[in-house]
């Protein structure tokens, strides 16, 4: 492809056939282990959170990776929405769409909404209906002014709201086939407008930061193609796994914001300026789960692990080396020496892809149940024991409530929606 036709590349649907693409196993391992790494960076927090007597270490804050799996957790949402629009735009389609996706996250949205208010009944009815209409934000909305406040009890349910606006946003999207360099230069605008002193929103900025991730997903399923029968089932990704915790560890972007003062891009929240160094990162380990597009993954390895090199070296340099970039180095030296042996199978992972069922419960389902039972059980505590047995029923309550709720009941959802009328 020439440089001048890159400015000519629309995003929309390929050309290919319509048939829904088979399940995906181990892209959906990817998917629950994302889950179970925001249900740990909840459970593992270096203050009693879990157990009111009891801390664990700051050693497993090392592994907290819950932000970078609600990032990863956007680019498989666009991903996945890409894989099923394989068609231009119709009415029947867009009415399908809407269905598929209503049923995906309404159900488990508002069975989680509810077990917060029946957990802790004194929530307020403003804060109740802004998550019932995925409006929950902890910023204004620009003009109105309006501020439906997060679930005090199950805050992680803030990136719905980002979630039913990319679902939008995609509307939109699949409608104009947008030049797919105006489009991600507009979105960089609106990102980084407030930085530059325009009059953007930060709520909106916040947006567009996230809609690199999940446009980035949409694009990896229209603009890549599957994998060849010879490649299929084989690929580098442990070494993407490895190469994204070391990455998101260093933060070589952070370390260079906060070294050139531009603390305007430094926000506290993932979707952030700041972060956007990990979107390739992200992009590989979907790559290397699905086995697509192996040049494309091969350039994202080397970029992610020189970029990782690079800021490893920054803190050696700058003399902000800690214990955890112990860890991280570890990892990226496995990354990198990972990449000069046969590629593995996807096999192993494939198994864990029944995970991907429970996902969206685990991570919805988790925060109220570990809130609750601090207080349901306040005298239970003070010891690693007491600790590991609140974590194992934690585990236990909050993997049986979304199985039936995220798939029994999506199951079924899904059956009476392909049901022919």
């Amino acid at each position: 492809m020439a440089w001048r036709d890159i400015f000519r590349y629309r995003l929309r649907p390929p050309a290919t056939s319509t048939d829904r693409p088979p399940r995906d196993l181990a892209l959906e391992a990817l998917r629950g282990l994302c889950a179970l790494l925001v249900f740990y960076a909840h459970a593992f927090l270096p203050f009693p959170a879990l157990d009111p007597g009891y801390a664990p270490s700051a050693v497993f804050w090392w592994f907290n990776l819950g932000a970078a799996a609600v990032l990863m957790f956007f680019v498989m949402s666009g991903y996945v929405i890409g894989l099923s629009i394989r068609e231009p735009l119709t009415g029947p389609g867009a009415r399908r769409y809407v269905l598929r996706r209503t049923a995906r996250l309404v159900p488990v949205a508002y069975a989680a909404i509810l077990l917060a208010w029946l957990l802790q009944p004194d929530l307020s009815r403003h804060m109740l209906l802004g998550n019932f209409l995925f409006l929950q934000n902890d910023v204004p909305y620009p003009v109105t002014g309006w501020q439906f406040p997060l679930l005090v009890n199950d805050p992680v349910l803030w990136t719905l709201n980002y979630e039913a606006f990319y679902y939008l946003l995609f509307l939109v999207v699949w409608w104009l086939a947008p030049s797919a360099v105006v489009f991600f230069g507009l979105i960089t605008l609106v990102a980084f407008g407030p930085a530059l002193g325009l009059p953007v929103p930060v709520l909106i900025s916040r947006h567009a930061c996230g809609a690199y991730y999940w446009m980035g997903g949409l694009a990896l399923a229209w603009c890549t193609a599957a994998p060849a029968a010879a490649a299929a089932g084989r690929s580098q990704w442990p070494s993407a796994v490895l190469g994204a915790y070391a990455l998101w560890v260093v933060g070589p972007l952070r370390l260079l914001f906060l070294q050139g003062g531009f603390y305007s891009l430094l926000w506290p929240t993932s979707v952030s300026p700041h972060r956007l160094d990990f979107l390739p990162a992200c992009l590989w380990c979907v790559l290397a789960v699905t086995g697509r597009s192996p040049a494309t993954q091969r350039i994202l390895a080397w970029l992610c692990l020189g970029w990782a090199w690079f800021g490893t070296g920054w803190l050696l340099f700058t003399g902000q080396w800690s214990p955890i970039h112990y860890v991280a180095t570890a990892a990226l030296l496995a990354a990198t020496g990972l990449m000069f042996r046969p590629a593995f199978s996807l096999a192993g992972l494939g198994r864990l892809g029944p995970l991907g069922a429970i996902s969206f419960g685990l991570y919805a389902f988790a925060a109220p149940l570990q809130i609750s039972q601090r207080v349901l059980l306040p005298e239970f505590s003070g010891t690693v024991l007491t600790f590991a047995v609140r974590l194992a029923g934690l585990l236990a309550a909050t993997a049986g409530l979304a199985w039936l709720v995220d798939h029994r009941l999506h199951q079924w959802l899904v059956a009476r929606l392909r049901r022919p009328r």
